[in-house]
C-alpha cells in the first residue's frame, strides 16, 4: 500500500533516561516525541517495559499514516517518504538508539544535565540488559541492525560491554559517541574489526575553548584518545570529531580552523559539523546568515586540508529545510554512464538509475553505510533477507560545492 510512512516507524526504538518513544526526531514541525511508555526514577522503584505495548503504539501510528491523515508529531519530518509500504510480517526492530543513562565524565555547557549535573549524574537510571534479554528470548532483534549510544557516556555505562555482546549475537552495527575522557577496550575491539562508529563531540581545537565548553581539563586525554582510536580503526570512516557551533562561543573561523588541525594532526579524516540543538529548535527560522557561511566555511576548509566534512543532525534539517537549502545542497542523480561515486557509497553492490535505486551488499553494510551522515537520504528500504540484500530508494542529496 502506498503512503508515507519512515524506516524509523517501521524498525525503529528509542530508550530515553525518562521512557520509551518511537523514534529520536525532535527537530520537525510535529515535534515527534511519540512517547510509548515513561519512567520516573524518583517514583518508580523498577521499569516494567512493556514490549507488546510499544508494538500496539507502532501500528497505530502507522494506521493513522496509511488512512493520509498523517500522525500529527510526524508532520513535517524529513524521514517521511510516500512510497509503497510492505505490510509488517514480524514484529522486529533494527534501529535502537540508547540514552536511558545520564551519568558523564564531561560536563558540556550544551548538555540538557549541566542544568542539574549532580543530579544526573546520581540519578537512578533503569537497566536496558533485562530488556534486551527479552527482546533476544522473543527474536524481536533483526539481523544486521544498528544501535546508537547517545549517552550518558559509555564508560559511565556499567551494563556497556553485556549490552555489546547482545547487539553483537545479531551482528549489529554499534554506534559510539563518546566523550573520549576514558579509553575503552570494547570499541577499540569493534574499530579494529570493522564493525561500529565512534563520534566524538569535541567542539573546539584549543585547550581554553575546550575547558570553557567541557569545564573539565581533558582536552589533552581526549585527543590522545582519540589518536589511539584512529590508529586501532580498520577503516578512517569509522571515527569522527564533531563541531557544534555555539552561538557567541565558537562560532567563528578561527575556532573552526583550530579544530580541524587537531583532528588532522590526530589522524582523523572525516568531520562531523553541527549546530547546538536547544539553539537551533528556538531560532531554526531566525539562524543569522553568518552561522550558514560557517558550514561552507568548515566545508571547504576541510577539503583544503584533505579532509571529509559532513553534514549532521539538526544542521542537516536546517539546511535541507529551510531557506538555505537550495544554495548548500543538490540532488545526486544516478548516471548509468558514470562509475558511481564511492566516497558518498562506500559499499554499494548496484545501482539502477532508472529507478534511483542502490542495493547493497549485504543488510550489515547497508546498515554501516546508512550510520553515518556525509549525505542525506529521503530513505526507503526493502530488505531481501533470501538474497541478503538492503536496497535503498528516494531522493539523495549531498553539498553543493
Amino acid at each position: 500500500m502506498r503512503y508515507k510512512c519512515c524506516n524509523l516507524l517501521t524498525e525503529g526504538i528509542e530508550f530515553r533516561y525518562n521512557g520509551v518513544a518511537l523514534c529520536q526526531r525532535v527537530d520537525h514541525v510535529g515535534g515527534g516525541d511519540i512517547v510509548v511508555q515513561t519512567y520516573d526514577d524518583k517514583k518508580d522503584k523498577k521499569f516494567n517495559f512493556d514490549i507488546n505495548k510499544y508494538f500496539k503504539k507502532r501500528q497505530e501510528v502507522i494506521e493513522q499514516n496509511k488512512s493520509g491523515n498523517i500522525y500529527h508529531k510526524c508532520e513535517g519530518c524529513i524521514e517521511l517518504h510516500e512510497r509503497d509500504w510492505p505490510e509488517l510480517e514480524n514484529q522486529k526492530i533494527s534501529q535502537m538508539i540508547l540514552h536511558h543513562w545520564t551519568k558523564c565524565n564531561s560536563h558540556c555547557i550544551y548538555c540538557y544535565t549541566n542544568q542539574n549535573k549532580e543530579y544526573y549524574n546520581n540519578r537512578k537510571s533503569y537497566k536496558i540488559l533485562p530488556i534486551l534479554k527479552q527482546m533476544d528470548k522473543r527474536k524481536i532483534l533483526d539481523f544486521g541492525g544498528k544501535c546508537s549510544f547517545a549517552g550518558g557516556e559509555i564508560s559511565c555505562l556499567p551494563e556497556f560491554e553485556k549490552i555489546v555482546k547482545i547487539l553483537d549475537k545479531y551482528d549489529w552495527v554499534p554506534i559510539f559517541n563518546s566523550s573520549c575522557v576514558k579509553y575503552e577496550k570494547t570499541v577499540e575491539k569493534h574499530l579494529k574489526n570493522g564493525n561500529g562508529m565512534l563520534i566524538v563531540s569535541v567542539d573546539c581545537g584549543n585547550k581554553d575553548l575546550h575547558k570553557k565548553i567541557k569545564q573539565a581539563d581533558t582536552f589533552d586525554i581526549v585527543w590522545k584518545n582519540i589518536s589511539k582510536y584512529a590508529n586501532a580503526a580498520k577503516h578512517k570512516y569509522m571515527i569522527y570529531t564533531k563541531y557544534i557551533i555555539l552561538k557567541d562561543i565558537n562560532d567563528n573561523e578561527q575556532s573552526i580552523t583550530e579544530y580541524l588541525e587537531m583532528s588532522k594532526k590526530s589522524k582523523i579524516e572525516y568531520v562531523l559539523m553541527e549546530i547546538d540543538h536547544y539553539y537551533f529548535l528556538d531560532n531554526r527560522e531566525n539562524i543569522p546568515k553568518y552561522i550558514i557561511d560557517l558550514f561552507y566555511f568548515a566545508y571547504n576548509k576541510a577539503q583544503e586540508m584533505g579532509l571529509k566534512c559532513e553534514i549532521y543532525s539538526n544542521a542537516s534539517v536546517l539546511l535541507l529545510q529551510g531557506k538555505w537549502a537550495d544554495s548548500f545542497w543538490k540532488p545526486y542523480v544516478f548516471d548509468a554512464g558514470k562509475e558511481i561515486d564511492k566516497y558518498l557509497f562506500r559499499h554499494v553492490l548496484k545501482v539502477d538509475s532508472n529507478k534511483n535505486t542502490i542495493e547493497y551488499e549485504s543488510i550489515k553494510t547497508a546498515a554501516e553505510d546508512n550510520s553515518l551522515t556525509y549525505i542525506q537520504i529521503w530513505k526507503t528500504c526493502e530488505r531481501n533477507k533470501k538474497k541478503n540484500t538492503h536496497k535503498i530508494s528516494g531522493n539523495i542529496y549531498y553539498y553543493k560545492s
